[in-house]
């Protein structure tokens, strides 16, 4: 690659630019990510692939049967998102939720993903939904890959050096969803632990069908399925508040042998709690 700097603006010109990439070429959405790594590595010789003006890559769009989400769409678009709020309201307050405004502002849903980090937030929402991940190469081929498969550990994911991920989607259902998370600080909080559930619940409000994901209590997230099975068959609004000892167990069950389970098992019963309150708003 001749120039530090190429932004492409179509797909083919992003194929032309993953081309030429290199071992010290990095590709870029919105940086909040990548340039940390920068600093805290001392990394000053790079080249950049900018994606964020590709425009198959920062939309937002419907069909009857899924929604299409642009992998440079950043969180503040989430957040604001007619089309995600009628769909998959957990990614909605996964978004709000993800950091200061400015980080919001340029912080996209492809780096969240593709950065892999344990704490990341919008992962587990998509893990709950099942979300396909489409990736194009350098050759301009394609392929989709399960969210669940793509993310294969902390900060590592089935992407190959010259792929990167064009669009989420994620399919349409009856079910409504909710996202709650406890960091170390009150307010541009890094998750310590999050959690989102999906849920089928009937006109009596008795629950059909749960997923629910914890983050940040595993590699990648982790389906929790003892607090599943507390869940089903119940009615929402009698065990909101009676959860504390099933998700108890359901950390002692997934950390066993880390030290900071205790705290974590404190943690979860209020992010599990607020995630089932958050059902309801």
């Amino acid at each position: 690659m001749k120039n530090n700097y190429i932004s492409p603006i179509s797909i083919d010109e992003l194929c032309w630019a993953l081309q030429q990439k290199d071992e010290n070429t990095f590709v870029i959405a919105g940086g909040t990510d990548l340039c940390i790594k920068f600093v805290k590595n001392q990394v000053f010789d790079y080249k950049i692939i900018d994606i964020s003006k590709v425009e198959e890559l920062i939309k937002i769009e419907e069909s009857i049967d899924a929604v299409d989400i642009g992998a440079c769409v950043t969180m503040t678009e989430l957040e604001n998102s007619p089309i995600i709020k009628g769909n998959i309201s957990a990614l909605v307050s996964a978004a709000y939720n993800l950091g200061s405004t400015q980080i919001r502002n340029r912080a996209t849903i492809g780096g969240n993903l593709a950065n892999a980090a344990q704490c990341g937030d919008t992962i587990p929402v998509l893990f709950a939904f099942d979300a396909d991940v489409k990736i194009i190469n350098s050759k301009n081929e394609y392929r989709i890959e399960k969210v669940r498969n793509l993310v294969t550990g902390i900060g590592k994911t089935t992407l190959k050096e010259d792929e990167v991920i064009t669009n989420i989607i994620v399919k349409k259902s009856n079910h409504i969803s909710s996202f709650a998370k406890v960091g170390s600080r009150k307010t541009v909080t890094i998750s310590k632990i999050n959690c989102c559930g999906k849920f089928n619940i009937d006109e009596n409000d008795f629950i059909k069908e749960v997923e629910i994901y914890m983050g940040a209590v595993g590699v990648k997230p982790v389906r929790a399925g003892i607090i599943e099975n507390e869940l089903l068959g119940k009615k929402l609004g009698d065990i909101i508040n009676n959860t504390d000892n099933v998700v108890q167990m359901q950390i002692e069950n997934l950390i066993p042998d880390r030290s900071s389970k205790h705290y974590k098992k404190e943690a979860a019963i209020g992010v599990v709690e607020d995630m089932l309150y958050g059902l309801g708003r």
